[in-house]
């Protein structure tokens, strides 16, 4: 063998070792987005949660275990979140590729009335920022041919998040925002990061319904505070709205909390932060 053809023989075998195109499936389709702004080009990204489904009642395929498994990275909210699928991240062989949201460092977290951890976080966008961090330095280990495109990624992400949050909480000042409602309290970390705060919440606890007593108590929390408009959930009971609201007439409207509108992109996350500050604004001001 000639010893030219030997050294361009090696070269493309070394190429082809040291280049490992990264694959990661999350379990929802926010941590998708985040993902897709690091990994762009260099790799594939994919959700298993439809995001038509609610986040607390999906069901998992064998299919979507399997798609989890062949990952490099599983990315997933936590125990607390994802309950469906629990069972699967505790395995050890999928620990050492896991990524599990809540315990990156440095994130801004927040707890529901009763003190448990509020799992929303991929709502304000700081989170956002930490977890795409994780994701950057995760994927950089397994395709460091790739490292430098991946950190360069996360700056870009960053200076765009950035950006678009001064511009958010520019337009949320110009003036006294409206009483409003929330179907459910899923939205602080949203609301906390740019001053907002609801005034009633119709569904305290998304798996319990609520009984006589509370939707009296309701009731009575409707009359005095004279809410305006109602932040609604794909999946929000409009029997429940109807019963509570018992005639009071308000503007609705329902939040895209996963996404389930957005096109895969590099600038899906970005652009999902931006809807929801266009459902809020239109609730608040409009």
């Amino acid at each position: 063998m000639p010893k030219c053809y030997f050294i361009v023989l090696l070269t493309a075998l070394v190429c082809s070792l040291s280049r490992a195109d990264v694959s990661i499936v999350t379990t929802i389709k926010p941590l998708q987005m985040i993902a897709e702004a690091i990994v762009q080009e260099s790799g594939s990204v994919s959700s298993i949660v439809d995001p038509q489904q609610s986040p607390h009642h999906f069901t998992v395929s064998p299919s979507d275990r399997i798609a989890l498994a062949r990952a490099d990275i599983a990315v997933w909210i936590g125990p607390l979140f994802e309950t469906h699928i629990s069972d699967f991240f505790v395995q050890t062989e999928i620990k050492a590729k896991t990524i599990t949201v809540i315990d990156t460092p440095g994130l801004q977290l927040h707890t529901v009335g009763d003190g448990q951890l509020d799992a929303h976080l991929w709502l304000d966008s700081s989170n956002a920022i930490q977890i795409a961090a994780a994701i950057a330095e995760r994927a950089a280990e397994i395709d460091p041919l790739n490292g430098i495109s991946y950190r360069q990624n996360l700056e870009k992400f960053k200076l765009d998040i950035e950006g678009r949050n001064q511009q958010i909480a520019q337009r949320f000042q110009l003036a006294s925002p409206a009483n409003y409602a929330v179907y459910h309290n899923a939205y602080q970390y949203f609301e906390q990061q740019f001053g907002l705060q609801h005034d009633m919440v119709i569904l305290r606890d998304p798996e319990v319904q609520p009984s006589i007593r509370e939707i009296i108590a309701l009731r009575s929390q409707v009359n005095e505070r004279q809410p305006s408009c109602l932040l609604l959930e794909i999946d929000s009971s409009s029997d429940l709205i109807g019963t509570v609201l018992n005639g009071h007439v308000l503007h609705r409207i329902t939040v895209d909390l996963l996404g389930s509108n957005v096109d895969s992109s590099e600038n899906a996350y970005s652009e999902f932060i931006s809807n929801l500050a266009d459902d809020f604004y239109q609730c608040l001001y409009e």
